[in-house]
């Protein structure tokens, strides 16, 4: 796979691993409208998100720790500062987290047993499998933030910004993504161009010839 990219990914040196001159992934970030079409209820849990990645959605929550005590009253609010970010992709991660960054976090609190067990199907509910974002928009990985109502999402995004190397290691993503691309994104492009070639010749049309330019037979 050659990469045609404008910043750099925790997988690109696995390309030392050898390159595909076939496959091509341009990999530019841009901003876009994601919506899931799924019967799942969407969670509305704080920095919720979504990542897919190779036709497989990853739920995770992003969780920031501040310099200081989060309910201290010891420093102004101006000193409050982000200096550590925690993507958890399970909720043995969240709940390990939630035990370690409790008192410098605002992404905890007092959650009821029926609000932890949704929290809990979260994670299981939407760790599925389903190419249709993909196929839509043509990208091997993509991002949302479950925001409602607008779902600010991300074609192409980095995957380190979201520590997604606990998940994936760079010679698997930058395999996977290769393959991706190669057997899936590709090939539905080829299925329809095949498809559109029978489906005018079964309406009499000739790919070089209409009907309009097509002389008479004597």
């Amino acid at each position: 796979m050659k990469l045609h990219t404008d910043f750099q990914d925790y997988y690109d040196y696995a390309v030392g691993y050898g390159v595909d001159k076939n496959v091509h992934y341009n990999r530019f970030s841009k901003s876009a409208r994601i919506s899931i079409k799924s019967q799942r209820n969407l969670p509305h849990f704080q920095d919720a998100n979504l990542l897919g990645f190779c036709g497989e959605i990853y739920p995770f929550i992003t969780i920031k720790k501040f310099n200081r005590k989060y309910d201290s009253c010891e420093f102004d609010s101006d000193e409050l500062k982000v200096v550590e970010t925690f993507h958890a992709y399970s909720y043995k991660e969240y709940k390990n987290k939630e035990a370690e960054w409790e008192d410098y976090s605002d992404s905890f609190g007092y959650m009821s047993q029926s609000m932890d067990l949704k929290l809990k199907q979260f994670f299981l509910d939407w760790r599925l499998r389903d190419d249709a974002v993909f196929l839509e928009h043509k990208v091997p990985v993509w991002k949302i933030e479950l925001d409602e109502p607008i779902y600010n999402g991300t074609l192409n995004p980095r995957l380190k910004d979201y520590n997604f190397e606990v998940v994936k290691d760079a010679f698997t993503a930058f395999q996977e993504i290769s393959m991706y691309l190669s057997n899936i994104l590709i090939e539905q492009k080829e299925i329809a161009e095949i498809e559109d070639k029978y489906r005018i010749e079964q309406h009499g049309f000739d790919k070089k010839l209409s009907f309009r330019h097509r002389k008479k037979s004597q």
